[in-house]
């Protein structure tokens, strides 16, 4: 089915159910079936155009689908909405899943939780191998106009606490480069680095809670957080395609959604700040999603898929990683690299 056509069924099958205006569940309902099924942002924007909302749409909502992957366009579209809610009843459906805002007690408690769990997360991984993809694109001119560049197959081993990328193949082919001599966004640090960055006592994170969501189904704390590039910057690494690298160390800020029942990090969304003025990348955001995965018969919380935004002047770049395919690291262990 045709990407306006799913949006014009979904755009009537909601009017049509709610004719005295949209809950915001049916609106959320549109953006994420839209967002999983990869509808052009202009088709949503007029989806989203037509409707008129029956309860308050919060901020909170908004960010959650702009960091799933809603379109400029769209987001407009959910501002206007925004702003025609006001004075509206909250959602009662999404209100009663969330429930009211915990203690400031509790909301420390939690964090503490949090950071405990994530020292120990390196230390509690098991020895494995898995695939990476990583699909490379460009927007010419910062319309929106993604174009993909390149797709990068890598093997990832994690033996003994240390990460190892190999490459595999540039474009479905075979190569002997290394992951750094493709140029352009390497991304790496998922399987602990970033979290650990975060949470050390040395890091002097602010962190403060915002918000309630559902994250994969499940409940989830949302933490404001930023690290200054004062107490504990990270380094952001560019390359360029003739092999040589650009290196800036930088603060960082953004929200970090917290599982209330592990109390586990699923998810970070992340912005680069304090970025030196003569670097190539001026903008730089990453949204890394963890999921429990079976490995070995065990379940562990694993890096599930990233996205990460680069700005350099009117160029954008965006790298889509997926990690799949895991299994427990052994002598005799072999892993496909089928598409």
């Amino acid at each position: 089915m045709g990407g306006r056509n799913l949006i014009a069924m979904l755009a009537v099958s909601l009017a049509v159910a709610a004719p005295a205006g949209n809950p915001v569940a049916e609106i959320v309902a549109l953006v994420r079936s839209a967002i999983e099924h990869g509808q052009p942002d202009q088709d949503v924007a007029k989806a989203l155009h037509k409707m008129r909302p029956s309860e308050s749409l919060d901020d909170g909502i908004i960010e959650d689908l702009r960091i799933e992957g809603a379109g400029p366009r769209a987001l407009v579209e959910l501002e206007r909405l925004h702003d025609a809610s006001h004075g509206l009843p909250k959602p009662a459906a999404l209100s009663a899943a969330r429930g009211m805002p915990p203690s400031a007690q509790e909301q420390s408690r939690v964090w503490e939780a949090a950071r405990e769990n994530s020292l120990s997360y390196v230390k509690s991984l098991p020895d494995f191998i898995c695939t990476e993809t990583v699909r490379r694109y460009r927007d010419p001119k910062g319309h929106d106009d993604w174009r993909l560049t390149d797709t990068l197959l890598l093997k990832l081993t994690y033996f003994e606490q240390k990460e190892d990328y190999k490459l595999i193949s540039e474009n479905g082919r075979p190569t002997m480069r290394s992951y750094e001599e493709t140029g352009g966004a390497v991304t790496k640090g998922e399987f602990g680095s970033r979290l650990s960055q975060i949470f050390e006592l040395a890091s002097k994170t602010v962190f403060q809670w915002t918000r309630w969501t559902n994250l994969r189904g499940r409940p989830t704390h949302v933490y404001f957080f930023r690290v200054s590039i004062f107490d504990a910057p990270y380094r952001m690494d560019f390359g360029t395609s003739w092999g040589g690298r650009a290196s800036a160390l930088v603060g960082e800020h953004g929200y970090l959604y917290i599982d209330r029942d592990s109390n586990m990090v699923v998810r970070i969304a992340s912005e680069a700040d304090s970025i030196p003025p003569k670097f190539p990348v001026q903008k730089a955001t990453t949204l890394l999603d963890y999921d429990f995965t079976d490995v070995g018969g065990r379940r562990y919380l694993l890096p599930l898929r990233a996205e990460i935004h680069l700005g350099t002047g009117l160029l954008s770049h965006k790298n889509e990683v997926e990690f799949r395919g895991y299994q427990k690291f052994s002598s005799d262990a072999t892993i496909s690299f089928d598409k």
